[in-house]
């Protein structure tokens, strides 16, 4: 997340700090597969959903304090039992240095998910300067024995000053993201489906252009947007299509499926987050039919964001999840 400021740290990126603190306690790395033994011909990226529909996912974290494996299943697995579905998309957040894949995404693809990496940031004039290559190799090679197609959000909402201890300037992002994307490529990991994600606030104040490495090194465009009222002092309520219109705006001419990659909306007065909850699914369907994936982030981190906030906002989440446009 990010606020209107652009001065306060994401609750993504916090969530970043959080599971790579807990999720020690479940890791178990893909180290030992041959990444050679698979045929880079045989690697696709994500493709968008069939026209007229959108993937639906959420970043849905154990409540508690345990992130057991078990624990961190069971947080999705619930989740799914009260919608009455799986989820197409799930998202994890992993350190630069984290080792990913992990069994989180062995799982999801098993169980017929698409995992979204969201991977954590590093000095990007470092990157770009080829002294990170082993991390990164390591990782495309990981992901490439996969096998399947995954999203990597790297970096997400470059444009936030909460990033800014690695983001050295617009420049040195896109030279960093380019390498990235390029080892990946080169390394056969081409299951690799990258997902570039600024936040949408910053396709308002101008900031988030600047940060676009290009049409021939982004898979997917996304944005990052939440509704900030009540929680921040002085935050006016906003419906998801003001937060987002001015990425879509800039974002479609580009002909990439585009995402939301994190959104929320905290309740007010009683009914209102359900309100929000419906406008945005009719927004969605109606006004940004270019959106081919939507993932809710379903976390009380900074504030409360979670769809079980209250009974009518958990049904409309519940109704959004069941509408055929969103089980393509």
């Amino acid at each position: 997340m990010f606020s209107h400021s652009g001065s306060a740290p994401s609750p993504g990126a916090t969530a970043r700090v959080l599971a790579a603190t807990m999720s020690f306690v479940a890791t178990v790395t893909l180290s030992a597969w041959s990444a050679t033994s698979v045929s880079a011909a045989t690697l696709t990226k994500v493709p968008a959903p069939r026209t007229g529909t959108a993937y639906f996912g959420t970043y849905t974290p154990p409540t508690g304090t345990s992130w057991t494996v078990q624990d961190q299943q069971n947080a999705y697995l619930s989740l799914e039992a009260s919608l009455g579905r799986t989820l197409d998309i799930t998202q994890y957040y992993y350190s630069w240095g984290d080792s990913f894949p992990t069994w989180r995404e062995t799982w999801n693809l098993s169980s017929g998910r698409i995992p979204m990496i969201s991977w954590g940031g590093y000095n990007t004039d470092a990157i770009a300067n080829g002294s990170q290559d082993s991390v990164i190799r390591a990782r495309a090679d990981a992901v490439k024995a996969l096998a399947q197609p995954v999203f990597v959000r790297w970096l997400w909402e470059m444009d936030g000053t909460w990033t800014a201890q690695w983001v050295k300037s617009p420049s040195s992002f896109i030279a960093a993201w380019r390498h990235i994307y390029t080892v990946f490529k080169n390394r056969g990991a081409t299951n690799a489906t990258f997902v570039w994600c600024p936040t949408a606030w910053g396709f308002q104040s101008g900031a988030a252009q600047k940060y676009y490495p290009g049409d021939a090194y982004v898979d997917w465009m996304c944005a990052d947007g939440y509704n900030w009222a009540p929680g921040r002092p002085g935050a006016k309520w906003r419906t998801l299509s003001q937060i987002i219109q001015s990425f879509y705006t800039w974002a479609l001419p580009h002909g990439k499926p585009l995402m939301l990659g994190e959104y929320g909306c905290q309740e007010r007065s009683a009914g209102e987050k359900a309100t929000w909850i419906d406008q945005a699914r009719s927004a969605l369907k109606t006004s940004f039919p270019g959106i081919r994936a939507v993932v809710y982030f379903d976390s009380a981190t900074m504030y409360d964001w979670r769809v079980h906030t209250s009974t009518s906002a958990f049904a409309a989440f519940q109704s959004m999840a069941r509408d055929p446009y969103f089980n393509p």
